[in-house]
């Protein structure tokens, strides 16, 4: 498998030589890793960071799905959003 070193790839993350057994949990650690270190790039506050991962890890463990599976309408859910 090719990688590309472009900004937000997974082997600036994590290194080429391991595969995860549940590959789902790693890439959504991957995900937020690179997000942080992108937040970090732009010199903005470790309380800023922290406090945006712990939201979208607490929204994760919320709807019980990782963020490429969501969607605005769960199957089945009548979801109504407001301001």
């Amino acid at each position: 498998m090719v990688s590309a070193d472009v900004p937000g790839a997974i082997s600036l993350v994590v290194p080429g030589n391991v595969r995860a057994l549940d590959p789902a949990p790693a890439m959504f650690e991957a995900m937020l890793t690179g997000w942080m270190r992108q937040q970090q790039s732009r010199l903005l506050a470790r309380k800023t960071i922290e406090d945006r991962l712990s939201l979208v890890r607490r929204f994760a463990l919320f709807n019980g799905t990782y963020p490429w599976e969501w969607t605005p309408r769960r199957r089945g859910q009548d979801v109504r959003w407001s301001s």
